[in-house]
């Protein structure tokens, strides 16, 4: 896997992203039976460290079937974002569903009815079901979300979803889509995509195929006991994902400029052709902050030429926006835990219906050329997927991934919290919203470049504003990433005691609980922070539009508070 930049330069990513360059073998061990699943180990580890810190057992439950992203840190009582499987305060502001959300009031309770009234059993305990139980239950759970999802994205008739763990476990499925359409030929399937470093950091090695993570949600530990097995291709892909090429476009230049990545896309596509290879062609439709490719790539010749990709995983588009892409037979990745703030993760794969009629027939085929253990193996998608995940376009593939014992809880509570969200915002109309979005990101770039320089909002797109940080001490400048990642936890915190110069109004400001959106490295002179509208924020500011803005006003005066004393803060050791 190549990256490129506008000028054609091009540099191996080696041990970096693309090199599952963490530790495969780490992980906890020992608590569970050697007699139950791989799956049931995974959740039953995730539960394990979510109730260590206190989390009841519907709340452990919410942060099982994911990667390492969901787990609770020991000692820490968080996630890696500093978020809780639990409603925030009442008196916090949250502004960061670009990143991570924690689950809403409303999602919340949705998912915990979910579990109660159907996933565990009736005691006192609120045990999980058996899983023979949680199999059948899971099936009709996932069919009528699935139904939900397509209303509610007003998806055209033919059109079908696979509902996954994360927007980067989606990448796998475009590679296992390429396989099938491919499968009478014995083309090489190529991988493109765009916007590295501004989207998701597991994306781009799950676009050819690669472990993401240390954790896989039905496999649990990616590396371990089986590592020296011949049956398996590598310990840094996927079974029968060993053999995908592929190229990384970066979002911008190192002076933070923005890359053509459609142009890039358009190279890309004609050297695969020319060389005789299926590419897959992503486009990206809102990365970390917000930045959008220019054109996004179509299925060519319904698929059998080209797959096109689109990730519109922060969601942040219109109807009209998502029924063009699937008119021209694009892929569509999209999740619930980004602007519908579903708790971290949940994504869906929705796929067009020309591609659907087209895997109803040769999904089978792609089926019988795999050998056991291959593709759809446990150290394959079945690290990830179920058939119950899967429409029916995909009954082919079923039988190789049905399995009783591997039932995504988290997951389907996860989707449960996050259609609560859509379905919050349905009375409200697509314009009204955009015109709410407009409004409100005018109003805080406004806040943020009233902050006597120590705030610059520098670039705003839609509902995400991102913000660079001026360094206030001797060297000038801007604040960095790693800086900035100091500033991100602060802003998560009470620190209003560890600054005794700061005014009356800044000391307010400080002990503001604030959730934001996380640092992202756009330049070599700065990274930036981001504050983000989300469903409840959104409706919050339709129907209260000033008490919207003072959350926002407090947020930013936290920010710029923590600007102007950073220096203090740092030496307080916090």
């Amino acid at each position: 896997f190549s990256s490129e930049g506008k000028k054609g330069a091009t540099s191996s990513l080696g041990g970096g992203l693309l090199s599952s360059s963490f530790p495969l073998s780490s992980g906890r061990r020992g608590f569970a039976s050697v007699a139950t699943s791989p799956a049931v180990q995974a959740s039953e580890e995730f539960q394990a460290a979510a109730a260590a810190a206190g989390f009841d057992k519907f709340e452990s439950m919410l942060t099982t079937g994911g990667d390492d992203r969901s787990l609770i840190l020991e000692g820490v009582g968080t996630n890696k974002y500093h978020i809780k499987p639990q409603p925030i305060d009442t008196g916090d502001i949250f502004r960061g569903s670009c990143t991570g959300n924690p689950p809403t009031e409303r999602g919340y309770n949705a998912a915990k009815r979910l579990y109660q009234n159907q996933l565990s059993t009736s005691n006192k305990n609120n045990e999980l079901l058996p899983q023979s139980e949680l199999d059948l239950t899971l099936r009709e759970i996932y069919s009528n979300q699935r139904t939900r999802l397509s209303n509610l994205l007003h998806l055209p008739p033919g059109a079908e979803i696979i509902l996954v763990p994360s927007g980067s476990d989606a990448e796998y499925l475009p590679i296992a889509i390429a396989r099938a359409i491919q499968s009478e030929k014995s083309t090489k399937i190529v991988s493109g995509i765009t916007q590295l470093r501004e989207i998701g950091a597991g994306s781009a090695p799950a676009s050819v195929g690669e472990w993401f993570s240390t954790h896989a949600p039905l496999l649990g530990v990616v590396g371990g006991d089986d590592d020296d097995d011949e049956t398996h291709s590598s310990s840094t892909h996927l079974d029968g994902f060993g053999d995908i090429d592929g190229k990384a476009i970066p979002a911008r230049e190192p002076d933070g400029t923005t890359i053509d990545a459609s142009l890039a896309m358009d190279e890309f596509l004609f050297n695969a052709q020319r060389n005789d290879a299926y590419p897959i062609v992503h486009g990206v439709f809102g990365g970390k902050t917000g930045l959008r490719d220019d054109v996004m790539p179509p299925s060519l010749d319904a698929g059998d030429t080209s797959l096109g990709v689109v990730d519109a995983c922060q969601a942040r588009f219109t109807t009209e926006e998502l029924q063009g892409w699937l008119a021209q037979d694009s892929i569509v990745l999209f999740t619930g835990s980004k602007f519908y703030q579903a708790p971290p993760f949940c994504g869906a794969v929705i796929l067009p219906p020309t591609i659907v009629e087209k895997l109803r027939s040769c999904s089978r085929s792609v089926v019988s050329e795999e050998e056991e253990g291959g593709m759809f193996g446990g150290r394959g998608l079945g690290a990830f997927l179920t058939d119950k995940e899967l429409p029916s376009c995909l009954n082919g593939w079923k039988g190789s991934l049905r399995r009783e014992d591997a039932n995504n809880v988290g997951l389907a509570l996860r989707w449960e919290a996050g259609l609560a969200g859509m379905e919050a915002l349905v009375d409200v109309p697509e314009e009204q919203r955009n015109d709410a979005v407009r409004e409100w990101a005018n109003a805080v770039s406004a806040m943020v470049n009233d902050t006597d320089t120590v705030l610059d909002a520098w670039c705003v797109e839609r509902s995400i504003v991102s913000i660079r940080v001026a360094n206030t001490g001797d060297d000038g400048g801007w604040r960095s990433m790693s800086e900035l990642r100091d500033l991100y936890r602060w802003m998560s915190m009470d620190v209003s005691d560890i600054v005794p110069n700061a005014t009356e109004e800044e000391k307010v400001a400080l002990a503001q609980t604030a959730y934001i959106g996380q640092p992202v490295d756009v330049a070599e002179t700065h990274a930036i922070v981001r504050i983000a509208l989300g469903v409840e924020s959104m409706l919050g500011f339709v129907e209260d539009q000033e008490r919207t803005l003072r959350e926002d006003q407090l947020t930013v005066r936290k920010l710029a508070a923590i600007g102007r004393y950073f220096d203090t803060m740092k030496k307080s050791g916090l």
